[in-house]
């Protein structure tokens, strides 16, 4: 046992006399402390002041946390099963790749914390509390704040989340099957690519959340509220053959590439398929018949429909940012509000790279198609036909117009012209 354990020890027992209220007692309080590679079992560290402590790499198995005050703490990769969080102040905090399994999160405050920055003459910023990629199975977080948290990718098999609080929440990619949601709130959250089978979702709050690739019919949705929620309507009606691919897409996504098969639908007839919500991103479908396809709040950035069919399918909110639409036939397609941008590159770290990479219309055929509030921001328009193209209130700042025929095209409150600002356009690349 090493001298920064046996401290930190010596620490634990006064605070538990603290507790107590015992002679000798002191509140354990110990601000940006490490305590990295820590192994403790069964501790108490309740009420006890740890804000912005390192428990990354940590045992902490049967540790209870219970109304600590954790603020910023980093538990990444630790080990914390069976431990309690109830009611303890976790804004901000790590929990990247953690074991959690059995852990109790009952009435805690998960939500983003003010951390001051002192950079670009900034005071602050928020950092979301952090759980992605971790291990929740079995987990209660039974009326916490997980507002904003970023739980992307976590596996929470039969997690309790009834009456949390999960407001603009990230589960992008998690395993919820057998998940209680009843009651909870979900506005605006992000569970594209999450697995709901036989998830509880009874009087949740889901207005506006996104759901591409989620088959709710795989979930008890009784009395949940999903106005204005993007979620897959027919999975079920897809034939085989498209579901087989869809599956393997998501996988390739959810896991960046290490695993699944990016969709390749080139050639195939796919006229009238029903793919509204699903998240295709990169997927390709070159010379693809997808005449009358249904396509709407589809994610399609950086799609490959070159040489496609997709006269009358319905485009409409779809994102198409950086997508690849050279020679393809949108006339008539419906496409209002769809987003034809640029989309922002950024390096494998996920950090920007300041370079944008435009959508691609190049020799396009979008005749008769409603763009009305469409963003075509410095997309290439080189040789496009928008011969009786409803393009009211579309933004087509940053686009050569003198390369595309736009003569007949209804322009009602168009904004056109050059991008304000560098900021807003970044680095177009050629």
């Amino acid at each position: 046992m090493t001298d920064r354990t046996m401290e930190f020890l010596k620490r634990v027992r006064d605070h538990l006399l603290y507790l107590k209220l015992r002679p000798g007692g002191i509140r354990l309080q110990a601000k940006g402390i490490d305590l990295s590679t820590l192994r403790l079992r069964g501790f108490t560290l309740q009420s006890a002041i740890l804000m912005q402590a390192d428990f990354s790499d940590s045992q902490l198995e049967e540790v209870s946390f219970d109304m600590a005050d954790l603020f910023g703490a980093n538990f990444s990769r630790a080990v914390l099963v069976g431990s309690s969080f109830a009611r303890a102040d976790l804004r901000g905090a790590n929990f990247l790749k953690a074991n959690l399994r059995r852990t109790v999160f009952e009435g805690a405050d998960l939500r983003p914390g003010q951390i001051l920055a002192h950079r670009a003459g900034e005071a602050e910023e928020r950092q979301r509390t952090v759980l992605k990629d971790a291990r929740l199975d079995g987990v209660s977080f039974k009326g916490a704040d997980l507002s904003s948290a970023d739980l992307g990718g976590a596996s929470m098999k039969g997690g309790d989340f009834s009456s949390a609080n999960l407001f603009a929440a990230n589960l992008a990619g998690a395993d919820l099957s057998e998940a209680n949601f009843t009651g909870a709130k979900l506005k605006q959250a992000v569970l594209s690519g999450a697995t709901v089978t036989r998830a509880i979702l009874r009087n949740a709050d889901l207005r506006e959340a996104t759901l591409r690739n989620v088959d709710l019919a795989a979930a008890d949705t009784t009395g949940a509220n999903l106005n204005g929620a993007v979620y897959m309507r027919n999975a079920a009606g897809l034939p085989a053959v498209v579901r087989a691919m869809l599956e393997a897409h998501i996988l390739w996504i959810n896991s960046g590439g290490r695993s699944g098969t990016r969709a390749d639908f080139s050639g195939m007839s796919l006229r009238g398929v029903d793919l509204t919500a699903c998240d295709l991103s990169g997927a390709v479908f070159r010379n693809a018949a997808l005449d009358e396809a249904r396509l709407s709040n589809a994610y399609l950035s950086l799609a490959d429909f070159g040489g496609a069919s997709l006269r009358r399918a319905r485009l409409d909110q779809a994102i198409l940012t950086g997508a690849n639409l050279a020679g393809a036939n949108l006339g008539g397609a419906d496409a209002h509000g769809a987003d034809f941008g640029p989309v922002d590159l950024r390096n494998p770290d996920g950090t920007p790279t300041g370079r944008r990479w435009p959508t691609n219309l190049t020799g396009a055929t979008l005749a008769g198609a409603d763009l009305r509030g469409a963003r075509l921001t410095g997309a290439r328009v080189a040789g496009a036909d928008f011969a009786q193209a409803n393009l009211a209130s579309a933004d087509l700042r940053g686009c050569d117009e003198a390369q595309a025929d736009l003569s007949r095209a209804s322009l009602l409150g168009a904004r056109r012209g050059a991008l304000a600002d560098a900021a807003e356009s970044g680095i177009l690349i050629p």
